[in-house]
């Protein structure tokens, strides 16, 4: 379907390897070009969608057939074509070369030396990119000679992409001839073949006899040759073995003794009191750049069945219903939180989630059970967050969001696929610092929401046990970097790890935090000389050198066959102007609940970001709170500790960077949280949603009453134009309203 050349040999394949041939005419047509694939109604068909009747015909004759195998390596747009049908027809897709260069060893070309380890032959068979000209056609692509000429060839024409030398960039095709003799039981030989040279110096290899041979005996690859990517990335398994390698003898960390045992008239406040009485459900909140529906429960009037289905059917319900009063897309909804009492309930409410978010980028979501800090009678809540374009006061679009989502529905080595309802992470560019029109506004980069990350092995999906609640904590934390790395990631606002209950959870508390400050600050890292001689870094600089002589250099650049792996944090992208001296961590925060999905021991939530300028501070007059500023962007994000009723009062006392509402927050409920003390003390709950835990650990492992994570968008003075004219008019809350 998406190689032009070689079809004659096609038919070799049954014999080759032994197993039936099945082939499908195409009679559709390559209609749906974008990236990420769904089946349109009243279109025209695509040509995906004769993959359905051909499988269909697989299923049939060979039904205990379970799943589809691509060779998806880079390519977005084959995966998510053949992750359409197959999951349409139950069968589970396979794409273990997903992202092979930028797993372990982290080079372009250890995929070809993997090939050639267990016996892969196959030759280029067409070239279609600068300096690949016919002599490469008929080449093992895995020999290392070949390897060698393409890496030279790339280097010349300043090939750096990650696919490069393995033709994911359409550089070159394969036609597979021979390989591992567990699979192959023949070989196809190329008897006579000729080159041709096509338009746009593309060449060909055109094939006109072949033959099957038998394989030697002989020849039988190892039994070891097939190498599996390392499970851990090579800053996580380092820190992992240094964890290990230090001494056990870690103290539980001391609580914080300034947090009062008990109020002035005598009543406890630490004390196992659930946080519920007084909380708000049922909430929306409409600003100029995002509208959220918080703790959104079911209608216990509607129906005489309360089950936990029937209340995830009403709860989607009642959502659409107030979209559509909006005027809001359900598909642009980018975040939900889904509060479950039980997650023995999860199995049967997914299948009803997901008839619900059935868009090809369905939001990002945690799922987490609370319990009995649920509120009486309700099972089920659900929580989302809706990015919106920017209006002026006529209605008439300023800026777009320009939504993009990352939802890989495949078994790989790379990452959990999301077999559900939820992408891995959707991406939203923040507004502007002054609204203008798409081509005329500066970037303030984007906010990327990221899934909850739960310890799964993502070649068979199965939970983590090895390294006990160390190792489930760091591949989650991988699966949250190599996701962030995906979407260009370079800072995270804040992390809350959300653990089971358990008799002693404060040993899980400090290794969370402790292995998300270790990811953050490398060793090299570990101390800042601040005295560094610029002078002599300036010597060893390259010297500028003329973009006319770099193209005409007579010595060609090597090629890098490394794989870059962006880092993050991105220290060029982050300063601290409050906090000299200090390399900046983002908050890092515990919440204790009563379950997680596969009876995992942690999962990690956190909100990215991409802006090329980031400014960090910890409030040095209020410890308890942080701030995080996208520059050329009106967001704020703010995290506060409360460990007193008094705490919320420091939202109020920032000078301009004061919080009046919230464009969208999450309030982490622990013990001692009282409503009425915190609204008393001025806590604006607009725009938040809350999630009660059964505890909630500050920074340092010290148990606070709650966190606040949230966002703030500011107010800014606009400028309208109509038939040329300038109107002043003031870009405020716009429709700013929540109902209880």
């Amino acid at each position: 379907m998406y190689q032009t050349v070689g079809h004659k040999v096609i038919p070799l394949y049954e014999q080759a390897l032994g197993v039936p041939l099945y082939r499908q005419e195409i009679t559709g047509k390559a209609v749906n070009s974008n990236r990420d694939y769904e089946l349109v109604a009243q279109q025209e068909q695509d040509e995906t969608e004769d993959l359905v009747p051909l499988l269909r015909r697989v299923m049939q004759a060979h039904p205990e057939a379970n799943a589809v195998s691509t060779g998806a390596i880079l390519s977005t747009y084959q995966r998510t074509r053949v992750e359409s049908v197959a999951l349409r027809l139950s069968l589970t897709p396979l794409s273990f070369l997903w992202q092979y260069p930028l797993l372990p060893p982290y080079s372009q070309s250890s995929l070809l030396h993997d090939m050639a380890s267990v016996g892969q032959y196959a030759v280029i068979i067409k070239t279609a990119s600068g300096g690949l000209d016919e002599s490469f056609l008929g080449l093992d692509v895995a020999n290392q000679k070949t390897i060698a000429k393409l890496s030279k060839t790339m280097g010349r024409f300043g090939e750096a992409s990650n696919g490069a030398i393995v033709g994911e960039g359409g550089e070159f095709e394969t036609l597979a001839l021979n390989g591992p003799r567990s699979l192959w039981k023949r070989r196809i030989k190329i008897l006579s073949s000729s080159s041709k040279a096509l338009e746009g110096g593309q060449t060909v290899l055109a094939i006109d006899e072949t033959a099957l041979q038998d394989n030697d005996i002989e020849d039988e690859e190892p039994s070891d040759a097939l190498r599996i990517p390392h499970l851990l990335d090579v800053e996580f398994k380092s820190l992992l073995d240094a964890v290990e390698a230090e001494s056990n003898d870690h103290t539980v960390p001391l609580r914080d003794e300034t947090i009062p045992n008990e109020r002035e008239d005598g009543s406890p406040v630490m004390q196992d009191i659930l946080a519920l009485e007084g909380l708000p459900t049922d909430t929306y909140s409409d600003t100029p750049t995002v509208f959220t529906h918080s703790n959104l429960i079911s209608d216990k009037r509607t129906s005489t069945d309360n089950s936990p289905s029937q209340q995830t059917t009403n709860i989607l319900l009642r959502l659409d219903h107030i979209l559509k009063q909006w005027h809001l897309l359900k598909a642009n909804i980018n975040h939900c939180t889904l509060l479950l009492r039980s997650m023995t309930d999860f199995t049967v409410l997914n299948p009803i989630y997901g008839q619900y978010f059935s868009d090809v980028n369905p939001p990002a979501r945690a799922t987490i059970a609370i319990g009995d800090t649920m509120p009486e009678g309700v099972d089920v809540m659900l929580s989302i967050i809706l990015d919106k374009d920017e209006k002026d006061r006529k209605g008439k679009p300023i800026t777009s969001i320009n939504r993009q989502g990352l939802h890989i529905q495949s078994r790989s080595y790379w990452a959990p696929a999301n077999i559900g309802p939820y992408s891995q992470a959707i991406l939203v560019r923040l507004p502007p610092a002054q609204p203008k029109t798409d081509d005329e506004q500066q970037q303030g980069g984007e906010i990327v929401y990221v899934a909850g990350q739960i310890p799964l092995v993502p070649a068979s999906m199965q939970a983590y046990n090895t390294h006990g609640f160390t190792g489930q904590a760091l591949l989650s934390l991988q699966h949250l970097w190599r996701i962030g790395r995906a979407k260009n990631v370079r800072w995270w606002t804040a992390a809350v790890a959300f653990t089971p209950a358990s008799e002693a959870p404060e040993e899980h508390v400090r290794i969370a935090q402790d292995l998300w400050k270790r990811v953050h600050v490398p060793p090299a890292l570990q101390s800042l000389d601040d005295n560094d001689d610029d002078e002599d870094e300036n010597e060893n600089e390259e010297p500028h050198i003329d973009p006319w002589d770099r193209l005409n250099r007579t010595t060609a650049p090597a090629f890098n066959d490394s794989t870059y792996r962006a880092p993050i944090p991105d220290l060029s992208a982050v300063s601290s102007p409050a906090n000299p001296g200090i390399l900046p961590v983002p908050p890092c925060f515990v919440a204790q609940v009563s379950s997680l999905p596969c009876s995992v021991g942690i999962e990690w939530s956190a909100t990215g970001l991409t802006s090329s300028s980031i400014q960090f501070s910890r409030n040095i007059t209020f410890p308890q709170l942080t701030l995080t500023s996208p520059q050329n962007t009106r967001s704020r994000f703010y995290t506060l500790q409360i460990r007193d009723a008094e705490d919320v009062q420091v939202l109020q006392r920032l000078g301009e960077d004061s919080v009046a509402e919230w464009t969208s927050a999450v309030l982490y409920v622990g013990r001692g949280f009282v409503w009425g003390d915190m609204v008393r003390e001025g806590l604006v709950m607009r725009g938040v949603q809350w999630v009660p835990c059964l505890k909630v650990w500050g920074e340092g492992g010290r148990e606070v009453r709650g966190v606040l994570v949230g966002r703030v968008d500011r107010e800014v003075e606009v400028r309208e134009k109509e038939d040329g004219k300038g109107v002043l008019g003031m870009l405020r809350g716009g429709l700013r309203r929540t109902r209880t």
